[in-house]
């Protein structure tokens, strides 16, 4: 099995795994239960682990079994929704901040000079 074959669900505190040809559960980790109401959970994963958090916390999970390799209670953030990225799986062409901003700056040069002519 290979992360592209794999589907991701994140609900109700719950991440699941699927085949994504068969649809076939591969796994299923309960994340946390607790005594907030919130259930939602945001999620987003690499080629080998997933990242979830839910309920004030931070979990991260091994993407082909759901075995719960770290966590981290995020102690004063609170319990709100919470947004996930991972830096390095971002295009190529925006990957080097240096490269982004040379490119951001040649735009804002290119759009002066068209309204100065």
């Amino acid at each position: 099995m290979t992360a592209d074959s794999i589907v991701l669900l994140a609900t109700k505190c719950t991440v699941l795994a699927f085949e994504r040809e068969t649809g076939r559960r591969v796994w299923q980790t309960a994340l946390k239960s607790g005594w907030t109401n919130q259930d939602f959970v945001t999620l987003v994963a690499d080629e080998c682990r997933v990242f979830a958090t839910t309920k004030g916390e931070l979990f991260c999970l091994d993407l082909f079994t759901g075995r719960l390799l770290w966590t981290d209670g995020l102690m004063g953030m609170g319990y709100g929704i919470a947004s996930l990225a991972l830096p390095g799986n971002m295009p190529a062409r925006v990957a080097s901040g240096a490269e982004h901003m040379r490119r951001i700056d040649e735009a804002q040069r290119s759009s002066d000079n068209s309204q100065q002519q």
